[in-house]
């Protein structure tokens, strides 16, 4: 399973870096770029596309309802995760005009938007694919070009992503077997929610009384291998600027008691780098009044 999702990654890869060349170099070949991001934006969200330069689809398994209950333990879920990927490959690029990844944003968010529409109807988790694509444009994209509506629309998404996730801490670990995919979406949610708490708080106000029980959860993972140390401090990061988020005192309040006796009982974790930032975070949310 691991080299099928090799091969797929590599065919997907080249065509990330055929759009991220084309998009940068613009004038007649963002036309390419545009092409590249549509496919990668269809595939994430669909599981079916077109290929840029032939008439011949792509189509990823579909999910089976039980993988659509628990995609972190669903093969065919994860390889949603590798077109959403190379999608925040090409908007990570910080070359080219000013105007590509507008431009871009305006072509492949509607389809986008009817799989988040779609999402807000369904019982289950988000798909990891829809999940990753969100993450990777909240990371990579001015809010200026995503603009207020579309931030508002993608952000319950995100933070049922989190949620999931943190209450389903032994399948994270299990998927690992599988690949690593989820186990990088995890990373990038809560990358974007950092920037989101930091750039624009006010927009994650309402959701702050489910994102600090998911955040502790996190945090308190019984994970003790050196890969998700960096997991638990974008983890710690993201709990001590809620602490400082005037918009919303009295959640944060609520929940001080319940952080600070979780981050004690961190205090003693065999990572020094754990350690010290568990007593920064701490002092912050017991100085609170």
């Amino acid at each position: 399973l691991r080299s099928s999702l090799s091969r797929v990654e590599d065919i997907i890869s080249f065509l990330g870096l055929l759009g991220s060349v084309a998009a940068c170099k613009g004038g007649p070949l963002s036309q390419t770029g545009d092409k590249v991001v549509s496919f990668f934006i269809e595939l994430s969200c669909t599981g079916a596309s077109q290929f840029p330069f032939t008439e011949t689809t792509m189509e990823l398994v579909t999910p089976s309802d039980q993988g659509r209950k628990h995609p972190l333990l669903d093969p065919a879920s994860h390889a949603y995760v590798l077109p959403a990927s190379a999608f925040g490959g090409i908007i990570s690029v910080q070359n080219g005009g000013p105007f590509w990844r507008q431009r871009m944003t305006h072509k492949t968010f509607p389809v986008l938007s009817k799989a988040l529409q779609l999402q807000a109807k369904s019982q289950n988790p988000p798909s990891l694919g829809t999940l990753a694509v969100v993450c990777h444009m909240t990371c990579c994209l001015p809010g200026s070009i995503l603009g207020k509506s579309n931030i508002q629309q993608i952000l319950p998404t995100m933070v049922a992503g989190l949620v999931y996730f943190s209450k389903n801490l032994n399948a994270l670990a299990q998927s690992e077997m599988i690949s690593f995919k989820p186990t990088d979406v995890l990373s990038i949610i809560l990358a974007a929610l950092t920037k989101i708490l930091t750039i624009s708080p006010g927009y994650v106000t309402k959701f702050i009384g489910v994102i600090i029980p998911s955040l502790l959860l996190l945090s308190s993972s019984a994970e003790s291998s050196g890969m998700y140390i960096p997991k638990q401090l974008l983890v710690f990061q993201c709990l001590e600027t809620i602490a400082k988020h005037t918009q919303a005192r009295n959640s944060v309040l609520r929940e001080k008691d319940q952080v600070v006796a979780v981050l004690s009982a961190l205090a003693d974790h065999p990572s020094m780098i754990i350690r010290n930032a568990v007593v920064q975070v701490r002092n912050v949310w017991y100085t609170l009044a």
